[in-house]
């Protein structure tokens, strides 16, 4: 932010199945590094959810200090003392940063798993935004994320086979286009493991009180989506479009008492992961959106899961919509063949077909099938085809009456607009249709209102 840089640390790939959270790493970041100022939001960063060694939300961090210019405003709080952040500031010692950040991950990754392999990363200048936009959108090799921090003479430290420097160069990259933020409680150590205690109907009122969050909870199967279910160190995770609500909204949550928070820019709810494709150009493992026209209705397998084909003209592909997106799989058995839909969704391998997300159905021609021959007037009887486009003839008779005299039945066609799955069966960057008209504030005027909610100890720089 601004025209004085910081020094840049990203880091990712620290945590596993049976625990720890790279976003919890970063508040032991901070933690580690209050000789040094915070600059901007703490930020995290998804990639590609269809990688298929990531761990749980393929998550990457990237911090900025310095020497802070501006007023400070509070971003968190550890061990009961206040996290502070300034929007700008000049760089600190690189060299330092890389090594007690290594030393860090040393000490916290889960590098006994299998599939935790972290990368860190130093840098005085930002890579390319380009390696963001393939790292989120694609399969990348090592490599070129390797090349991306090279070019801006940035310093990589590489655990195990060191995959985690593509999500690190990644989420130092990113320069949002959309973006939104969450504010996540921590446990304290000795309660992780142990179930969670968050108050279904406190987050229920959070959810009404600040329309600006979302993702909260699903009503109908009372799921938590703001607690997770693994054994990792957070408690819960409010997201939303202002910060200011999340800082307020985190205060009404009722639950065991956290140990810490921080507040985090991301990525989520963008469909950053998602790209406009023809049918003909699709892999496996991307994310995309396709736009075309139902070619063949829908049919259900074993499972509850429901099955239909799209045609973009050239090509057909099969879209699958499972049985977790529940009440989004009644508005894919309504489809008929030639209705306008576009799909958000995932290209699966084997087989070969599309993993629906959402779904907006934009063109629902009037569907009917005839239900009954025209009774003849005169004597009741129900009249016979008198031939393909002919009309009618009564066989007792001989009165005549034309084709669309029939009697025809509306079939039953899905609304026009969004259909959505579940919160609980949403991905992170799941962007919900409630955010496609909303509004972004500059990150400057988000800043200053953050500041203002703490004015009482405002430090200027």
């Amino acid at each position: 932010m601004g025209a004085v840089a910081p020094t840049y640390l990203s880091f990712d790939d620290t945590d596993s199945l049976d625990g720890m959270c790279t976003t919890f790493l970063a508040t032991l970041m901070v933690e580690e590094f209050l000789d040094a100022d915070l600059i901007g939001f703490p930020r995290l960063v998804r990639l590609n959810p269809n990688v298929p060694w990531k761990t749980r939300g393929n998550a990457a961090i990237c911090l900025a200090f310095g020497r802070g210019r501006g007023r400070r405003f509070q971003v968190g709080e550890v061990n009961g003392e206040r996290i502070y952040s300034f929007p700008d500031g000049k760089r600190t010692d690189s060299d330092a940063i890389f090594l007690r950040a290594k030393a860090m991950v040393q000490k916290h990754a889960h590098l006994s798993c299998e599939n935790t392999n972290p990368g860190v990363v130093v840098s005085e200048r930002r890579p390319s935004p380009r390696i963001y936009w393939r790292a989120v959108r694609e399969i990348i090799p090592l490599s070129l994320a390797e090349g991306a921090v090279d070019a801006v003479g940035g310093t990589i430290g590489k655990f195990k086979n060191g995959r985690g420097v593509i999500g690190s160069a990644a989420s130092m990259a990113w320069m949002p286009r959309d973006r939104t933020f969450e504010v996540i409680a921590y446990r304290p150590q000795d309660r992780i493991g142990k179930p969670r205690e968050v108050d279904f109907a406190s987050v229920d009122e959070v959810d009404s009180q600040y329309p600006s969050t979302f993702h909260n909870l699903d009503r109908e199967s009372r799921h938590l989506a703001i607690a997770p279910a693994s054994p990792c160190p957070v408690l819960f995770g409010i997201r939303g479009d202002s910060p200011e609500d999340l800082i307020r909204a985190r205060e009404k949550v009722i639950s065991e008492d956290p140990d810490r928070w921080l507040l985090f820019l991301t990525n989520q709810a963008t469909d950053d992961h998602l790209l406009k494709r023809q049918i003909s150009t699709l892999q496996p493992r991307q994310g995309v959106r396709i736009t075309g026209t139902v070619s063949r209705r829908a049919h259900d397998i074993p499972g509850g899961h429901v099955f239909f084909e799209l045609s973009d003209g050239s090509e057909k592909v099969i879209c699958a919509v499972y049985e977790p997106s529940g009440k989004m799989r009644n508005a894919a058995r309504a489809l008929r063949e030639g209705d306008g839909v576009e799909i958000f969704g995932s290209v699966r391998e084997k087989p070969f077909e599309v993993n629906v997300e959402k779904m907006n159905i934009l063109d629902c021609p009037m569907f009917r099938i005839k239900t009954e021959n025209p009774k003849c007037p005169i004597c009741g009887k129900h009249m016979k085809s008198a031939g393909s486009g002919t009309g009618f003839r009564c066989r007792r008779c001989g009165e005549k009456a034309p084709a669309e005299s029939a009697v025809f039945a509306e079939l039953e066609s899905p609304p026009a607009g969004w259909h959505e799955p579940p919160v609980c069966s949403r991905r992170h960057l799941y962007k919900p249709a409630s955010r496609f008209d909303i509004k972004r504030r500059p990150l400057r005027e988000i800043i200053y209102s953050v500041q203002r909610m703490d004015s009482g100890s405002i430090v200027d720089r």
